[in-house]
């Protein structure tokens, strides 16, 4: 079973993926994929962007959504050849997906996917130290097209009250196609 956890940033998508892995699950995580693709193709960053530091470039992209468009054509690509690679390797083992942009990468490989969702006010907070507001604001709007699909989790209290979320989910979808 291939599962798909999806949302946008700081709502908890880590935290759901390992509770799958905590239960035997292999792990894939599109962003470190995104991380490999990024290095992969440093050439062409650094002609289309004149830089290669992650960090100049995330402020480009997040303030000028066309930026963002030619990097993600320039990295998805190989992120998808990446995730083929790394799915073929798990040999149809069970498998979980941390994909925030699932969508708009095209994953369709998913036998069940999971939205985790969380109130913006919780997103801040749970970003702050990490980027400055007007970045995490930035962000949200470039993640607008990340819509609920599937099963929808709303992570906006306790790790308990998730992970009780989880296992009934766990018991629901997983244990009862066992």
């Amino acid at each position: 079973m291939i599962i798909c956890i999806t949302g946008k940033i700081a709502t908890g998508k880590s935290t759901v993926s390992q509770f799958f892995v905590n239960r035997g699950f292999e792990y894939i995580n599109v962003d470190q994929l995104g991380h490999r693709a990024f290095e992969m193709n440093l050439e062409q960053i650094k002609r289309t962007f004149g830089t290669t530091n992650r960090s100049e470039i995330a402020h480009i992209v997040f303030k000028d959504v066309e930026k963002l468009k030619i990097l993600e054509s320039i990295v998805h690509p190989t992120m998808m050849e990446l995730l083929k690679k790394e799915l073929k390797s798990k040999n149809n083992k069970n498998t979980v997906i941390e994909a925030a942009i699932k969508r708009r990468l095209g994953i369709n490989c998913c036998d069940l996917t999971i939205t985790v969702l969380s109130d913006e006010k919780n997103i801040k907070e749970r970003l702050k130290g990490r980027y400055d507001e007007e970045l995490i604001d930035k962000i949200l709007q470039r993640q607008s097209d990340i819509e609920p699909e599937g099963i929808i989790v709303t992570n906006n209290s306790s790790t308990e009250d998730l992970t009780s979320k989880l296992e009934e989910i766990y018991s629901h979808y997983i244990l009862k196609k066992d």
